[in-house]
């Protein structure tokens, strides 16, 4: 699909991309089809390019090794849908040192973007596989994922994959989403245990990268977080999977509703210099664009 018909499909179509919630609304712009699940969005600003993980088939009776990346131009049209093949359940993505990586079930997955080739697989000590699923990059090239069995963040730097941070997931629950922001780690819950035995939606949590330092952004609950993204002006949008929500989160923590889309809202991007949102929807096989900036009520 070309961006031209994305967009006449769209004006055709409104009510399949979401409804403005709040005043500073995000303004639509395009959509690709096409994707099988469609996880987690990157721009590569050196080489023009998008790429889009694709977890494929998953949960049971899943086709193992099905999962690929896919690589977009500019405008979000799809130049090479399996660009990268051979994973698991693709999920967060990342850019440092000239390389992307990838959270997968097994591994941190390290590709070439020249050659559109995996060169390394980064396996937790103990060989077992990791569940990672966001990642994340710092300023310095230190790449953040975090694994769900293990409770650990982990990451790598020059070279070396190590255990970073042991997590009290008691405190925070386990992470799905990760943004380095910076001199901290910004790590968001699906869910965190209540003191009643059950369980409140999740929140944002802090690691400072200088020490690990852990901490905590607002007391009030957020959702099922998936993308974390800095607005450029002090706040973060968010992506709440389950409800499909996008999400404007503050300094203190105080949120609000962008947009009520669908289930499924996933590991979302922002550019504050272009003012653009692209937001995967990973159970209808859909990448939005989004044109937004935040405003006064931000």
């Amino acid at each position: 699909m070309t961006r031209l018909s994305a967009r006449v499909l769209l004006l055709l179509s409104s009510a399949c991309t979401g409804t403005a919630v709040a005043g500073n609304a995000p303004q639509l712009l395009w959509q690709t089809r096409g994707f099988s699940a469609p996880e987690s969005v990157v721009f590569d600003a050196a080489r023009d390019a998008y790429y889009v993980s694709n977890m494929a088939s998953r949960g049971e009776g899943a086709t193992p090794g099905d999962g690929f990346i896919s690589r977009l131009d500019a405008h979000g049209n799809i130049a090479e849908l399996k660009w990268v093949t051979g994973l698991q359940n693709p999920k967060g993505l990342a850019l440092a040192n000239g390389r992307l990586y990838a959270g997968d079930d097994d591994a941190l997955v390290e590709i070439d973007p020249d050659a559109g080739a995996i060169v390394a697989r980064h396996a937790p000590e103990d060989g077992g596989p990791a569940l990672f699923n966001d990642a994340t990059a710092d300023a310095t090239g230190n790449v953040y994922v975090f694994s769900r069995r293990l409770d650990t963040v982990y990451r790598l730097s020059a070279g070396t994959f190590a255990p970073w941070v042991k997590v009290d997931v008691q405190a925070s629950g386990r992470f799905n989403g990760l943004r380095a922001d910076g001199d901290r780690l910004l790590a968001g819950s699906w869910q965190v245990p209540a003191a009643d035995g059950g369980e409140q939606p999740g929140h944002l949590s802090t690691f400072a990268l200088a020490d690990g330092t852990p901490g905590r952004i607002g007391t009030t609950p957020i959702g099922h977080i998936d993308g974390i993204e800095p607005d450029g002006a002090g706040g973060w949008t968010v992506t709440d999977f389950t409800p499909g929500r996008l999400l404007h989160v503050d300094a203190e923590g105080r949120t609000r509703v962008l947009l009520q889309l669908v289930k499924g809202t996933a590991d979302h991007l922002y550019l504050p210099q272009q003012q653009l949102l692209l937001i995967p929807l990973l159970l209808e096989d859909r990448l939005l664009a989004y044109r937004w900036a935040p405003g006064a009520d931000d």
